[in-house]
């Protein structure tokens, strides 16, 4: 074959062959801030292979491939063949919100802006109501909640939201104004005028902070144990709740032989009596620890080292039990070892405090039982 034919040949067989085809691919995403694709809308040749994914915005997931090509996976590898329409779709996440009652009550929980159920898409605003049952009062949110007191409140969700609704039974009751007051002699002030008896001063006290308690009642005799006590309670058919209790028991069992040991039991029963004494309030419960009798001029004719090392061991558990309830534990034995150096807290009998002893007692409760009715 001649050159010039070899030409013809080659330019024949070259403009013979096909033009490449292309195609247009667009891409889209639904919503149009829900996420963004790593390809552009363009034209792309045909039979190439392309990869592309989807990548949701923050507080977005993505949920599938729609229109010309379908798949619930990001990342997909696409043939060209033809035009295509192709959608990612995505969603806003949905947190839950969880919901727990102490107490005796319920919540009701009203979407005022998208969502539906116990699953809020992100941005909801869910308006969270708690409701008492009768006998029962809302006290406060726990939890991831912020304003902890008011009620209703908007949550706006943006995650998945713990809140606790707390209710308190309400403290209703004819003797929710008296003091009543617990104990031994120490409690009915053997020794020393009615007006001086430290459970007296302490109500007289009171009343400059508050005028919710204003009666006292006192159950206490020289010479009680614990079991005493609790029998002289049983038979005054007490009537809770009332608005504030003291104890101050123990000095008659350690006196008349009892160890520590054995005074535990009967002191946790007591005392767990006196705080259904104020239906389990027990910021309105406070104990206070037994003076040290051996400080005292009657003292003298003992082992005051002994005394002292029981006195001792009894408060240690008086205090152990008394806050492991929660419930206020308040030191006088300290100031009762003043008497050793000071007659003057000593009454006449030559034994117990005297009124100016029961007024340091009371300067060193008041502070911290009259924040309770603030």
């Amino acid at each position: 074959m001649s050159i010039k034919n070899l030409f013809y040949c080659v330019l024949f067989i070259v403009s013979c062959s096909k033009d490449p085809v292309f195609y247009k691919v667009d891409f889209n995403v639904s919503p149009d801030n829900g996420g963004s694709i790593s390809m552009p809308s363009d034209l792309y040749r045909e039979g190439e292979i392309i990869n592309t994914s989807a990548s949701a915005s923050k507080n977005y997931l993505f949920n599938n491939w729609s229109g010309d090509f379908s798949s619930n996976d990001s990342i997909i590898e696409l043939t060209i063949d033809s035009d295509k329409i192709i959608t990612a779709n995505f969603s806003k996440k949905k947190f839950e919100i969880n919901i727990s009652i102490e107490g005796n009550g319920w919540v009701s929980k009203r979407l005022i802006q998208n969502g539906i159920k116990n699953d809020y898409v992100h941005g909801s605003i869910v308006e969270i109501l708690a409701n008492a049952n009768p006998g029962w009062s809302f006290v406060n949110w726990k939890g991831d909640i912020n304003n902890k007191t008011t009620n209703p409140q908007n949550i706006t969700v943006n995650g998945i939201k713990n809140i606790t609704a707390v209710f308190e039974e309400e403290f209703l009751g004819k003797n929710t104004s008296k003091f009543l007051a617990l104990g031994d002699s120490y409690t009915i002030g053997a020794g020393v005028d009615f007006s001086e008896r430290w459970p007296v001063q302490f109500l007289k006290e009171l009343k400059s902070y508050t005028d919710q308690i204003d009666t006292l009642q006192i159950i206490a005799t020289s010479g009680w144990r614990v079991e005493d006590l609790k029998n002289a309670m049983n038979n005054a058919n007490l009537d809770p709740p009332y608005g504030l209790v003291s104890l101050l028991i123990g000095v008659n069992n350690q006196f008349q032989g009892q160890n520590a040991i054995g005074f535990r039991p009967e002191f946790v029963d007591i005392l767990d009596r006196s705080l259904k004494l104020v239906k389990n309030k027990k910021e309105r419960l406070f104990v206070v620890s037994i003076p040290d009798w051996g400080a005292s001029p009657f003292g003298a004719g003992f082992d005051r080292t002994k005394v002292s090392k029981e006195i001792d061991e009894f408060n240690s558990v008086i205090k152990e039990e008394t806050e492991k309830r929660g419930v206020q534990y308040f030191d006088v034995t300290q100031i009762s070892r003043r008497a050793l150096t000071d007659e003057s807290l000593i009454a006449d009998d030559r034994l117990h405090p005297s009124g100016k002893m029961y007024k340091l007692w009371v300067d060193k409760i008041i502070p911290v039982i009259s924040k309770i009715f603030e």
